[in-house]
């Protein structure tokens, strides 16, 4: 579609009069700039976007400009996991997406501010700027500020603490390792503020991937919402806020739109920089809608042949102990990035959002040399893990197509990992085996039919890997799904098996007791179970019933159109 010129706004005096604005001011404007806003007060992800969204509006009226706010909804995964709507979550991200689209292009706006938050407006974010190519660049409300206590395990953490200290806390109370106490004091002191989820779980990968490709001002990504619950957006955010309306004029000034920063090298240097931190398993099913959107050739099997060659340099939660506001503290994604470009893994050519290439906006952050000591970020001669032992996409005869490993830095003790299955066709009855006692060493926990379509929506099963690592089954117990994992989550893990099993994937086949074969090294994923035998239980295979979705609902188009998580659930 062909931009439409903002004069069709400006020329509509009646209904610019109506609508509040002087007629004659905005014949005058500068720019029509849409401000793409996912506001909500129901939760602290993006609770704070209005007042950003107010704060833009004025910074865009001063530069002569005219600001108009379109929303989109934004959903909070830390209020879905677990629950019957969590399926709703990664719907939202191409309903947002559209939103956006829609609002820009039926206003007529000549830019684009879009301001990202909880993880699917993250992504969110960024498909409608690669999609409409116009002027633009991503703005993030924050990150929530940790918490801190001191007693157990979390005292070494300092003030470090995240939703994560607090899910896995609930998950040892009910086992009887903590008081109730200790619990409490968790809760009371785990999250002062508002913001997205603390340390290097989706959001932040998310934001971190739209700082590393270049559509946002460097350490946009890292900085906390506020200072409290009860004060305004931090002064860091309004301070981001009006270096990207300065931004987003110089790119108009140049003529740089986002495909042209959003090019093949530019994703390249954000998978790179978010496998250095390590980012969440999701960045694969947001990179490749980013990426289909950009019209930049990214695929699965380009993912892990740039991220496999990337050592571990952040030491954030879940695999280590900090918060990315320690990370912001000490200057941010662009510390990282320095390192990863002086040992020759970014490209520093790139074009960015400042109207400057990667290298130039690195040329002034200091090294981690003059940082003094730290252990934040570490070099690349001396990483917390090495190379491919972060996420892998592996295949099998469980997964033909694909599926994502995930060990955040743990390498399995013995290099693969033998289980005996417990097959469940549903989070909850997973849920209650787990909470039972009856998953032990040894087993691989199989939760089928919450794919894609099977989900549908493929929900994050985030609270049965805190159920495992707060009863300290961790590091014993395997968890495979169709389903897809929180950043939060840690352990043997592996997801976004494809094809699902509602869709006849392999998965459907596995019954208890099976064998379960997960192979890092040769990157396998098998049932040890004959093809013929596979192929005789495949035989009698039905789909489920499609009336569990209610016709005409979101959900009722969205498993109509949905692509396999091999390809990014685009639609």
């Amino acid at each position: 579609m062909t931009q439409d010129s903002s004069t069709y706004w400006k020329k509509s005096r009646v209904e610019v009069r109506a609508a509040g604005f002087d007629p004659d001011r905005a014949a005058q404007a500068t720019a029509i700039v849409t401000i793409a806003s996912a506001w909500t007060n129901a939760h602290r992800c993006n609770n704070r976007v209005r007042a950003i969204t107010d704060l833009l509006v004025d910074l865009i009226a001063a530069r002569g400009g005219q600001g108009l706010v379109v929303g989109a909804p934004a959903v909070s995964d830390a209020l879905t996991q677990g629950t019957p709507t969590a399926g709703y979550s990664l719907v939202s991200r191409d309903v947002a997406a559209d939103c956006f689209e829609i609002g820009h292009y039926a206003h007529h706006g000549d830019a684009m501010i879009v301001i990202s938050g909880c993880d699917k407006t993250g992504a969110a974010a960024l498909m409608p700027l690669a999609r409409t190519n116009a002027f633009g660049l991503v703005l993030y409300p924050g990150t929530s500020s940790p918490g801190r206590v001191d007693f157990g395990p979390w005292a070494r953490k300092g003030t470090n603490l995240t939703i994560m200290d607090w899910a896995e806390g609930r998950a040892a109370r009910e086992a009887g390792r903590i008081t109730a106490e200790e619990f409490d004091a968790l809760e009371r002191n785990v999250l002062p503020g508002s913001g997205t989820c603390g340390a290097m779980f989706t959001a932040n990968t998310m934001s971190t991937i739209a700082e590393a490709i270049g559509m946002m001002l460097p350490h946009g990504a890292s900085h906390p919402a506020d200072r409290g619950a009860a004060g305004g957006i931090h002064e860091d955010v309004a301070a981001q806020a009006r270096a990207s309306v300065d931004a987003l004029y110089r790119l108009m000034e140049q003529g740089i739109r986002p495909r042209d920063i959003m090019t093949e090298r530019a994703f390249e240097n954000a998978i790179t920089t978010v496998y250095a931190m390590g980012g969440s398993t999701n960045m694969y099913l947001h990179l490749l809608a980013i990426a289909r959107e950009a019209q930049v050739p990214i695929g699965i099997e380009r993912i892990q042949a740039i991220g496999e060659k990337v050592p571990l340099l952040a030491n954030l939660q879940p695999h280590g102990p900090y918060a990315m506001t320690s990370l912001h503290a000490i200057g941010g994604v662009p510390i990282v990035m320095k390192e990863l470009l002086q040992a020759g893994f970014l490209h520093g050519d790139v074009m960015t959002v400042t109207g400057k290439t990667l290298a130039e906006n690195l040329a002034d952050v200091p090294t981690l040399d003059k940082l003094g000591q730290q252990d934040i970020v570490r070099p690349v001669k001396d990483p917390i893990a090495p190379a491919n032992n972060h996420i892998s996409v592996l295949k099998g005869n469980l997964a033909p197509e694909s599926c994502l490993l995930k060990l955040s830095g743990k390498t399995l003790e013995k290099g693969v990992f033998r289980g005996t299955a417990r097959v469940f066709d549903s989070e909850a009855n997973a849920m209650k085996a787990i909470r039972a006692g009856e998953i032990v060493k040894g087993n691989v926990v199989v939760v089928r039919n919450v794919g894609p379509v099977g989900g549908p929506g493929m929900p994050e099963m985030v609270m049965l890997t805190i159920q495992l690592q707060g009863r300290g089954l961790g590091e014993d117990v395997a968890l495979i799904t169709d389903g897809r994992f929180s950043g939060v989550s840690h352990g043997i893990l592996i997801g976004h098996i494809s094809p699902e099993a509602s869709k006849g994937g392999p998965i459907a086949a596995v019954r208890d007791g099976d064998a379960i074969v997960i192979d890092p090294k040769k990157r396998t994923l098998d049932l040890d179970v004959p093809d013929a035998e596979i192929a005789r239980r495949m035989a009698s295979w039905t789909a489920p019933d499609a009336t569990r979705v209610r016709p005409g609902s979101v959900h009722h188009k969205y498993v109509r159109l949905v692509s396999s998580a091999h390809y990014g659930c685009i639609v």
